[in-house]
C-alpha cells in the first residue's frame, strides 16, 4: 500500500478547521486525499517554461469606466428633483426592516 500524503492527523485537523464531523472516517479520508494530492502533482510535470504569464484570460476591460476619467454626475438638487419624498436633503422611503 502506498504511503499517504496526509496523515490521519492532518485529517482531523482539517475536519475541524472545516467543522465537519469525520469520525470513523479519517483512514479513508486520508487515502482519499492524498490519492487527489498525488494526481494533483502531474500537473508539475508539464513544460511551462514557455507558457506567457497570465493574469486576465477573457482580454476584457472595465467597460463601465470612463476613459476620460471624468464622469458625468447629477448635483443633489438635480438626483432629488423626480423623488416622490425627500427629507433633509435625502431620498425618503418606506421601511423595508420591521423592527
Amino acid at each position: 500500500m502506498a504511503e499517504n500524503i496526509i496523515s490521519k492527523d492532518e485529517v482531523e485537523k482539517i475536519a475541524e478547521l472545516s467543522n465537519l464531523d469525520v469520525n470513523g472516517q479519517e483512514d479513508k479520508l486520508s487515502k482519499m486525499l492524498s490519492e487527489t494530492v498525488k494526481y494533483v502533482e502531474n500537473l508539475n510535470e508539464l513544460n511551462t517554461s514557455n507558457t506567457p504569464i497570465t493574469y486576465q484570460v477573457t482580454g476584457l476591460t472595465n467597460v463601465f469606466q470612463n476613459a476620460e476619467g471624468k464622469s458625468q454626475t447629477l448635483t443633489k438638487k438635480e438626483a432629488l428633483s423626480n423623488a416622490k419624498e425627500e427629507k433633509d436633503g435625502l431620498f425618503s422611503t418606506k421601511a423595508v426592516f420591521d423592527r
